[in-house]
């Protein structure tokens, strides 16, 4: 097999083509049940493919993936060492019947960088001009510089167009789409109760928890994960209880829902916008209130309030994005407003013109017709 060293730079696709097979290990039988070395195996993958060699020594990783104290101690504290020794393992029965891989991925003994295996004739290589081309490349080269001279005096003139100006959309999310990790998109469950036997509804109900979502919620994932599959950007979901903070810390992360997401109220409690007792948004700046008077017992409202926040300097040291409503209905517009070109051209209409590299923090409105949630229209925006 080729091998890529860890001072080779890796093309663009044999990223992607590193990422999906990394994608398959994660999910084998070997590492389906083991969160550390998920995240142990990912940490280390992605901080190879960035070249970021100054995170993978023993104490960083013990810190960023394991969630020990900056000033701990690797001798006296042997988990990075001990769940490296586990991923070797686990990789060598991950490809012990798979030999016929595209690419291994391996973890040399005594390093923590990744190494790169690609089947014979796998890994992406400049192109080499063919023999009976190499005399022509004169010709080519006096062609290409007659057109630009001939293009040059054209355009002398012409008017100057402005440059291609980039969408509100792509302002907004190229922070995410540009990282060179995948996005983090994360779902609660949200917990129901219903008697032990569904024949019988007269006993008393037992809480059912991590096997349900909120519609509104899975909508605004789908539609996310949609637009990150049209841009071409790797994503992964997670649910319930399959979050860490260490996770957050790893990758820009997208939360979903509030009141039922208990990650998206820690993370967010110090911005102006926050969910304060439910059903209630609260203003930190002037202590109003959004509240939602005619929200019945069964959750249902002819209205409902979301706040979409996009957080550079956030508490877990990566990207944030929340979009979440009081209720579901909230959260599907959220989602809404997160993927709708003209939504976000909006935004931008009264925004300060630096705000692409801005926080900000948008306050949505939306008036709910049939258990549907309408178009969501800005009552308030906050950029810092």
């Amino acid at each position: 097999m080729d091998a890529h060293t860890n001072s080779e730079i890796i093309s663009h696709a044999d990223a992607v083509r590193v990422r999906e097979a990394l994608g398959d290990v994660l999910q084998s039988a070997p590492f389906r049940n083991t969160r550390q070395c998920q995240s142990f195996l990912k940490y280390i993958v992605e901080h190879t493919l960035a070249g970021e060699n100054d995170l993978l020594r023993e104490r960083v990783i013990g810190t960023e993936v394991f969630g020990r104290k900056h000033d701990y101690e690797p001798g006296d504290d042997p988990v990075v060492r001990v769940r490296a020794a586990e991923v070797r393992k686990k990789l060598a029965q991950y490809y012990q019947d798979r030999a016929d891989s595209l690419v291994r991925i391996d973890v040399p003994p005594g390093s923590y960088k990744a190494v790169f295996q690609w089947k014979a004739g796998q890994l992406t290589t400049p192109d080499s001009p063919k023999p009976g081309m190499r005399k022509f490349r004169w010709w080519w080269v006096l062609v290409a510089a007659v057109i630009i001279a001939a293009s040059a005096m054209a355009v002398r003139g012409l008017r100057s167009t402005p440059p291609f100006a980039p969408s509100a959309m792509d302002q907004f999310w190229a922070p995410a789409l540009t990282s060179l990790k995948p996005i983090l998109v994360y779902n609660a469950t949200t917990t129901v109760f219903r008697p032990p036997d569904l024949t019988d509804s007269s006993r008393d109900l037992v809480p059912v928890r991590g096997q349900y979502m909120c519609i509104g919620d899975a909508y605004a994932s789908v539609v996310l994960t949609s637009l990150f599959t049209r841009k071409g950007k790797l994503y992964q979901m997670r649910y319930g209880t399959d979050l860490t903070f260490g996770d957050l810390r790893y990758q820009p992360s997208i939360l979903i829902g509030a009141f039922n997401n208990a990650w998206t109220l820690q993370t967010t409690n110090y911005l102006r916008f926050v969910f304060d007792k439910h059903p209630t948004i609260r203003d930190r700046s002037d202590n109003r209130l959004y509240i939602l008077p005619n929200l019945a017992p069964d959750g249902r409202t002819p209205e409902d309030y979301a706040i979409v926040s996009r957080v550079f300097d956030s508490n877990t040291g990566e990207l944030l994005i929340a979009a979440a409503g009081i209720t579901q209905y909230g959260t599907h517009a959220a989602g809404e407003f997160l993927t709708s070109p003209q939504l976000l051209a909006a935004l931008a209409v009264n925004a300060p013109s630096d705000w692409p590299k801005k926080n900000l923090q948008v306050l949505l409105h939306t008036k709910i017709v049939g258990d549907t949630p309408g178009p969501p229209s800005i009552v308030t925006t906050y950029f810092w």
